[in-house]
């Protein structure tokens, strides 16, 4: 199974991240990781990065032409293959005794 990299610029409107979770859910792949983040220069936009598990490639491409057709989306990539900076976020909790 392989991870392969979404990213997408949607419209920061309501709905719009639960449409693309819809998505991904009627064509069964399973989501690693899910970040979104507000454009500071430009208010109205969102990027939406999402990994997730993909077995079929075919179903992967369908994935990403039906994201695309959205009509808050403004663009879509698969940032799979391009060389990017990728952070991890971990939360501790210590127990004291």
């Amino acid at each position: 199974m392989k991870k392969r990299m979404i990213s997408v610029i949607v419209q920061n409107q309501n709905g719009v991240l639960t449409r693309l979770m819809g998505l991904i859910t009627k064509y069964q792949f399973q989501i690693e990781s899910l970040g979104a983040a507000v454009y500071t220069e430009v208010r109205e936009f969102s990027k939406v990065s999402i990994i997730i598990a993909v077995e079929d490639d075919h179903k992967f491409l369908q994935l990403v032409k039906q994201i695309d057709k959205q009509i808050d989306v403004i663009s879509v990539a698969d940032s799979t293959d391009q060389n990017v900076i990728s952070r991890e976020l971990a939360l501790l909790k210590k127990v004291l005794i």
